[in-house]
């Protein structure tokens, strides 16, 4: 591990760096998962946030640049793609705009069912879908509303599945809190910025909590040029469940190959990935 939230997944004598940004859970496993699936020369790191830190800066801007900070330090002569599922694709947009000036930018960004601020304030969820979706475990069918009594039951759930006797609500508590803590970022009045960096939305095919939204989840107004979508399969929750892995590593590889192709980081190359079956 280098620093205080980078770690290094896999190393390589090529120029490019896949770097992948923790969602609103602060968590890496699901990108720990995905790196055995990737193919092609390329280094991987993963972002991760395993607490609420009084000293981190609780802003877009803030994380984008102490991450940045931080990637370029561990791989100082690496070109970047940048990967945000969720919460953390306006913070790869941020982190590929910083970059660009520098001159340093990113070959591209892939964003994961992720979207500008406005449209992930409007998204249509629930505590139940939340903290399912923070813990891996179906809550739909609960009568359970508030977020203890939630965590109370999946607690329960996981002792079970797990055989963990005595694991309470209070146990799971610190997850949903780093949750919150990520996800409150966005009532600070952030306006986000375009980067010149080629953009890929993966759409999560089975999701409906995008209401009205447009197919790229309104990026395409934000950068001024059309951004391309892939649909693969899954919810906004499941997108990265173990036995998608595959599908999600394809589309990444694709992207890497033809941007690492072109002539210059910053290019606005359009990448159109083959759809991908369940």
């Amino acid at each position: 591990m280098r620093g205080n939230h980078l770690v290094r997944l896999r190393e390589s004598t090529g120029p490019n760096a896949l770097v992948l940004i923790h969602p609103a859970s602060g968590s890496a496993a699901s990108y720990r998962a995905l790196e055995p699936h990737l193919g092609g020369d390329f280094s991987v790191y993963a972002f991760q946030a395993t607490g609420v830190d009084a000293d981190r800066p609780r802003s877009i801007e803030g994380i984008a640049q102490a991450y940045l900070a931080e990637f370029q330090a561990a791989a100082p002569d690496a070109t970047p793609i940048y990967v945000g599922w969720s919460f953390s694709g306006p913070v790869v947009v941020e982190m590929a705009r910083l970059g660009e000036e520098q001159g340093r930018g990113p070959a591209g960004v892939i964003l994961l069912d992720s979207a500008p601020p406005e449209a992930l304030r409007g998204r249509t969820a629930d505590h139940a879908a939340e903290i399912g979706g923070l813990l891996g475990l179906d809550l739909s069918a609960t009568d359970a509303r508030s977020v203890d009594e939630l965590l109370d039951e999946a607690a329960e759930l996981i002792a079970v599945a797990s055989d963990t006797p005595g694991l309470t609500g209070a146990d799971l508590r610190p997850f949903w809190d780093v949750y919150v803590w990520h996800q409150g970022i966005f009532d600070d009045g952030w306006q986000a910025r375009p980067c010149a960096a080629p953009l890929l939305m993966v759409r999560a095919q089975d999701e409906t909590g995008w209401n009205a939204e447009p197919e790229c989840l309104g990026w395409s107004a934000l950068v001024g040029r059309a951004v391309p979508v892939v649909r693969a399969p899954g919810t906004h929750y499941t997108l990265m469940d173990e036995h998608r892995l595959p599908g999600i590593a394809r589309i990444v590889d694709r992207a890497i190959e033809e941007w690492a192709a072109a002539p210059h980081p910053a290019r606005e190359r359009v990448v159109r990935p083959s759809p991908v079956s369940s």
